[in-house]
């Protein structure tokens, strides 16, 4: 509880910093309003600065960004439908938490759908994909931010999956990843994982330039078992340390 509450308020200073950003973007032509505080919130849900089980009252939302209850609404509608929130009938909303078996859920769809985008970029990426993805791990090798190296995690998939050409496929993908990402984060504050999953990435980046889908499609397949079997070892002591 005591964590929780360091978080919100290190999230509201935060946040205070960058109302006069957020007004000069609400102002800018074309820019939603909803979709602006929506990326706000979700930026802040995504990087662990708003904690599973946080609440969000649109009066106290509507109040720090300077806008009417509408967007607001509007703005925790979307999220809900990325599934960053849930909405409970005179309750509220809250951000989503994940459980174990939810967990296992989400590890078994990126299991199937990474490694269909796979086998079917594998057979197209080029010289020039491989080179941005290992400009990609180099960069990540170098990073000491916790933020950035997720960023570069997930930036060096979505380069090596690019190149499948199924848009909807990717986007999928990215959903999933989002979901699991904000929990990823304290797993890889608390466990010698990012080392693991960095000689993980450079092994599948070398099946790719062989050209061995097969290969490529097992190690993905470990990858993201691997990470699942972390995160829901996480997330089962976490629902124990709650009963």
């Amino acid at each position: 509880m005591f964590a929780l509450w360091i978080i919100n308020i290190l999230y509201i200073i935060d946040s205070s910093t960058r109302i006069f950003k957020l007004s000069s973007a609400l102002k800018q032509p074309g820019g939603g309003i909803s979709e602006t505080v929506a990326s706000e919130l979700r930026t802040a849900i995504l990087g662990g600065r708003l904690a599973a089980g946080t609440q969000l009252r649109q009066d106290h939302i509507a109040a720090q960004y300077n806008v009417s209850h509408i967007p607001v609404r509007e703005a925790l509608r979307r999220l809900e439908a990325e599934g960053l929130v849930t909405h409970y009938p005179r309750r509220g909303t809250f951000v989503s938490r994940l459980s174990a078996d939810e967990c296992q859920d989400v590890t078994d769809m990126r299991r199937v759908l990474e490694v269909l985008a796979v086998e079917l970029s594998v057979p197209q990426a080029g010289d020039e994909d491989l080179d941005r993805a290992t400009q990609v791990l180099e960069a990540a090798d170098r990073s000491a931010s916790l933020d950035d190296w997720s960023r570069l995690n997930w930036q060096f998939h979505q380069t090596l999956y690019a190149p499948c050409g199924r848009p909807r496929l990717l986007k999928t993908i990215e959903g999933l990843w989002q979901t699991v990402d904000r929990y990823l984060r304290v797993v890889w504050q608390t466990a010698d994982y990012q080392e693991c999953s960095q000689r993980e990435h450079w092994d599948i980046l070398g099946a790719y330039r062989r050209g061995d889908t097969t290969w490529a499609a097992e190690l993905v397949a470990a990858h993201v078992d691997d990470a699942g079997t972390v995160l829901q070892r996480f997330m089962e002591r976490a629902e124990s340390a709650e009963d």
